[in-house]
C-alpha cells in the first residue's frame, strides 16, 4: 500500500484540473448552441471526432469553444495543435509532443508520443488538417489504439478517414428568411444576423440597426450564406460603408467571381468573394505587404517584417501594417514574455499567398524570409554561449515554424540549398538541449545529401550528425560522420571544426565503454577550445570531462567542474551555467559536503528552469535526490527521482541519460532497498505525478513538502483514475446525469463507474464516497 501522503497526493493530481493551451477568446461566441452540444455528446461515445467543412465555416472557432465547455472533463487539460502552421507531415507528431510540453522530440514511429500519453486523460484538438490528412489520420491512427482516455477533436476540409471517426459537419450560420410580411422577427433570430451585428458594433461603436437598414443586413447574410469570416469581413466594413454600400459592392464582387470559368464549390466563392472585397478595399501598399506576409508561418513580429517585406518608401510599412490590423486582416497580440506579434487567419494567408505566387514574387519573398531566419539561427554560434542565451533560445522557439518554412524552402531551392546546411546546423544546440534531436538530425541528413561539396559548412554539420548520432546512441552513424568531417576539416584547415571533432571522439569513446580514454581526450578538445577562443567548445569539452570524471571518481572532478563553472561565470552563460552549477554541486555531494551541494543544485534548477523545454532539468532533479539520499532523506530522495523520470520520460538522449544513470541507477537501489518496494514505489509515484512547476517548486522547497507518514493501508490505489474523478463529482453533490455530462460519457456509464466505487471501497451510500474524497484529498 502507498503512505497517506502518496495517495493525497494521487488525489490531489485528479482534483487538479491542467488547463491546457487554449487561447482566450477576444470576441464574443455567437450561436452554434445546438453544435457545441452536438458536438459534446458525440464526445462521449467516439475517441476521434472530425468537424468537417469549408474553409471560413467556423470550424476552428466551433472547436475552441467545444474545448472550452468539456475541459473539466479533461483532467489532463485541453491541448489545441494548429496543423496550418506545418507544412511538413513528418513534423506533425514533433509539433504535437512540443505543445504538450513532451520534453523531447518524437519519432517517425510516435513511440515517445504514444508513451507520454498512455495514462494520460485529456482533449487534443488538431486543428487545419486538411493539407496534412494523411499525416494527422496516422496519427490519430497510432494515438487512439495506444490510449485508455485521449480523445481527438479535428477540424479538417475533409475526414480524416479513421476507423471508428465520427464525422460532423459544419453548416455556416441560419440567415434570415426572406419573408416580406415577417422580416423583422425572422432576422432577429438569425444567428447570421447576429453575428454581424455584433461584429459591426465592435468595428464602429456608433454603428445602430434600425428598421431602415435591418433587410439590408439580412440581405448581406443571404448574400454571404452565413459563413462566418464571410460576414466578419463584411462588418469590418460596415465602418465606412453603409448596409445598403456593402450589399451592393457584394453583389458586384460575386457577379465578377462567377463570369468566368471557376471550378471551385459555390461557397468557396463565395468567400473568396468576400476576402477579395477586402482586399480591393485595401490601399496598394496594403495588399503588397498582406502578400508578402503570407510566406510566414505561426506568425511574425515586427522585426520580421521590416526585414521580410518591402513597401516603397520603408516608412510607409508601418502605416500598412497598421492599417492591416485595422482592418482585421492581421491579428496582433502581447505574448507572455511582453513581445508583440502578428498572425493571420489560414484563408486569408492562403488568398494572399495565391495572388503573390500569380505574380510571380513569392521566391523573392521567401528568399528573404529564409536569410532572416538564418540570421537568427547564426547568433546561436556566440549567444549560446554566452549572456544572450535566454532570448535566443526564446528567439528560435518562438520562431519554430518559420525556421521549419526557411528550412523546407531552402531544401526545394538548387541555388539556396546550403542555406539548408547552414540553419540546421546553427541550431544544433537547440536541437540538442530542447530535445528536438530527431527533427534536427532529419534536417541535417536531408541538407547534407544535397550539399556534398568539401566545405567548412559541410564539415559543421557533419560535426553536429555526428554530435546527434552519439546522442541517440547510433555509433556507426557517428563515427562515420566524424571521419568524414575531419577529413573535410583537415584538408581546410578548419580549426575550430577539428576542436569539435575532437569533442566527437571523447563522446564515442564514452559510447563504448572508454570512459578513461574520453576524458583524456575531453581535456585536450578543452584546451584546444580555449587556445583557438573557441568558448562553446571549450565550455561543452569541460562539461563532458567532467561527467566522465563523476561516473569514474576521478580526483581530477572538482577542478574540472570550477574550471567550468568559472568559464560559464566569465562568459554569462546561463544554461552551461546551470551545468556549472550541477557539476560543482554533484562534487560537493560526492565529497560529502551535503549542504554546498543542495545549494548549487537548487542554482542549477533555477537557471534551467529559464529555458522553456531544458533537457537538463531532470539532472537536477537527479542531483538534489541524491543528496537527499545522502542526508538519509529517503522519502524526499525517491520524490524527487520520481519527478525526474517524468521530466525525461521518452528522451531520446540515450548517451546523456547513461551518463547520469551510471551513478543514479546505483543510489536508486539504494532508496528503494532501505525503504521497502511499496514505501519506495508510493514516494516515487507521487513525484512523478507532479508537474512541472510543481516539481522545480518541490526541489527549491518553495513550498511545504508533502505529508510523508509512515505506510498505511489506505483506498485511494484500489480505484482507478477515472473513477476517482467520479469520486469527486459525487463528493460535490454531482447526480449520475451530471456526472455523464461532465466528463463527457454514457450515463450508464457514470452509474457504472459509481456501483464500482461503493464495492471497492465497501461503501453502501454515495455519502460514505464524499466522506472519503474529503478525507482523502486534505493536506499534501
Amino acid at each position: 500500500m502507498a503512505t497517506i501522503g502518496a495517495a493525497r497526493a494521487k488525489v490531489s493530481s485528479v482534483v487538479r484540473h491542467v488547463s491546457g493551451n487554449l487561447p482566450a477568446e477576444v470576441t464574443s461566441f455567437v450561436g452554434r448552441g445546438a453544435e457545441v452540444a452536438a458536438a459534446r455528446r458525440l464526445l462521449a461515445s467516439t475517441r476521434l471526432l472530425t468537424l468537417t467543412g469549408p474553409g471560413g465555416v467556423g470550424k476552428t472557432r466551433l472547436s475552441r469553444r467545444v474545448g472550452q465547455v468539456v475541459r473539466r472533463a479533461f483532467p489532463d487539460g485541453v491541448w489545441l495543435v494548429e496543423v496550418a502552421h506545418v507544412n511538413d507531415g513528418e513534423l506533425v507528431a514533433s509539433s504535437v509532443a512540443q505543445t504538450l510540453g513532451l520534453r523531447d522530440d518524437t519519432n517517425a514511429r510516435m513511440a515517445g508520443l504514444s508513451d507520454f500519453l498512455a495514462d494520460k486523460s485529456l482533449l487534443l484538438i488538431l486543428d487545419n488538417c486538411e493539407h496534412l490528412i494523411e499525416t494527422c489520420a496516422a496519427l490519430a491512427d497510432r494515438i487512439i489504439p495506444a490510449t485508455s482516455d485521449v480523445r481527438i477533436l479535428a477540424t479538417s476540409r475533409e475526414p480524416l478517414g479513421v476507423s471508428g471517426e465520427q464525422v460532423m459537419p459544419v453548416a455556416p450560420l441560419p440567415v434570415p428568411e426572406l419573408d416580406d410580411d415577417s422580416a423583422v422577427a425572422a432576422a432577429s433570430d438569425s444567428e447570421a444576423l447576429r453575428l454581424l451585428i455584433d461584429r459591426a458594433a465592435a468595428a464602429n461603436p456608433d454603428f445602430r440597426v434600425t428598421d431602415a437598414n435591418r433587410a439590408a443586413l439580412a440581405a448581406i447574410c443571404r448574400r454571404l450564406e452565413g459563413i462566418p469570416l464571410a460576414l466578419e469581413l463584411a462588418a469590418l466594413r460596415l465602418r465606412m460603408f453603409t448596409p445598403d454600400q456593402v450589399l451592393t459592392r457584394l453583389d458586384d464582387a460575386l457577379r465578377l467571381l462567377t463570369t468566368g470559368l471557376r471550378t471551385a464549390p459555390e461557397r468557396q466563392q463565395t468567400l473568396e468573394a468576400a476576402i477579395r472585397w477586402s482586399y480591393d478595399l485595401c490601399t496598394s501598399d496594403e495588399q503588397r505587404l498582406w502578400e508578402q506576409m503570407s510566406v510566414f508561418a505561426g506568425g511574425f513580429d515586427l522585426e520580421a517584417a521590416e526585414a521580410v517585406c518591402l513597401v516603397d518608401p520603408p516608412g510607409a510599412l508601418l502605416d500598412a501594417l497598421t492599417g492591416l490590423v485595422e482592418k482585421s486582416v492581421l491579428g496582433h497580440r502581447h505574448d507572455s514574455d511582453g513581445t508583440g506579434r502578428y498572425t493571420m487567419l489560414e484563408p486569408l494567408r492562403q488568398f494572399a499567398l495565391a495572388g503573390l505566387t500569380a505574380r510571380g514574387g513569392e521566391r523573392a519573398v521567401r528568399i528573404r524570409h529564409r536569410d532572416y531566419y538564418y540570421r537568427l539561427a547564426r547568433r546561436g554560434r556566440t549567444d549560446y554561449w554566452g549572456g544572450k542565451d535566454v532570448d535566443w533560445f526564446r528567439g528560435v522557439t518562438r520562431e519554430h515554424a518559420n525556421m521549419r518554412a526557411a528550412l523546407q524552402f531552402s531544401l526545394a531551392d538548387p541555388e539556396g540549398a546550403y542555406r539548408a546546411l547552414e540553419i540546421a546546423t546553427e541550431l544544433r544546440p537547440f536541437w540538442e538541449h530542447y530535445r528536438f534531436l530527431l527533427e534536427g538530425y532529419r534536417w541535417l541528413l536531408e541538407a547534407l545529401e544535397i550539399n556534398p561539396e568539401h566545405t567548412i559548412d559541410r564539415a559543421r554539420a557533419l560535426a553536429s550528425a555526428s554530435v546527434i548520432a552519439a546522442m541517440l546512441s547510433d555509433t556507426a552513424a557517428a563515427d562515420g560522420f566524424a571521419e568524414e568531417c575531419v577529413e573535410i576539416a583537415t584538408e581546410l584547415a578548419a580549426t575550430d571544426v577539428l576542436v569539435e571533432a575532437a569533442l566527437l571522439s571523447a563522446l564515442l569513446a564514452f559510447a563504448v565503454g572508454d570512459s578513461r580514454r574520453a576524458i583524456e581526450i575531453a581535456e585536450t578538445a578543452a584546451n584546444r577550445a580555449r587556445e583557438c577562443a573557441y568558448y562553446g567548445a571549450e565550455m561543452e569539452s569541460l562539461a563532458f570531462a567532467y561527467v566522465c570524471a563523476l561516473v569514474l571518481d576521478d580526483p581530477r572532478a572538482g577542478a574540472l567542474a570550477e574550471r567550468f563553472l568559472a568559464k560559464t561565470a566569465r562568459q554569462g552563460s546561463q544554461l552551461l551555467g546551470g551545468l556549472g552549477y550541477w557539476a560543482v554541486g554533484t562534487h560537493h555531494w560526492r565529497a560529502g559536503e551535503q549542504s554546498a551541494a543542495i545549494g548549487d543544485l537548487r542554482r542549477a534548477i533555477e537557471l534551467f528552469r529559464l529555458f522553456d523545454r531544458c533537457v537538463w532539468i531532470a539532472s537536477g532533479f537527479d542531483g538534489l535526490a541524491w543528496a537527499a539520499a545522502a542526508d538519509d532523506d529517503r522519502v524526499r530522495a525517491a520524490r524527487l527521482m520520481g519527478a525526474a523520470s517524468t521530466a525525461r520520460r521518452g528522451s531520446t538522449q540515450r548517451l546523456a541519460h547513461a551518463m547520469t544513470q551510471a551513478v543514479g541507477d546505483k543510489i536508486l537501489e539504494q532508496v528503494r532497498t532501505t525503504m521497502g518496494d511499496k514505501e519506495f514505489r508510493a514516494a516515487f509515484d507521487a513525484g512523478a505525478a507532479l508537474g512541472l512547476d510543481e516539481a522545480v517548486d518541490y526541489a527549491l522547497d518553495t513550498r511545504p513538502r508533502p505529508v510523508t507518514e509512515a505506510v498505511k493501508p489506505v483506498a485511494a490505489d484500489t480505484l482507478t483514475r477515472r473513477e476517482r474523478d467520479v469520486a469527486r463529482l459525487v463528493a460535490d453533490g454531482y447526480s449520475n446525469k451530471r456526472i455523464a455530462g461532465e466528463l463527457v460519457i454514457s450515463i450508464r456509464t457514470a452509474e457504472s463507474h459509481v456501483d464500482h466505487i461503493l464495492t471497492k471501497l465497501g461503501f453502501t451510500s454515495r455519502t460514505q464516497i464524499a466522506g472519503w474524497v474529503s478525507k482523502n484529498s486534505t493536506g499534501g
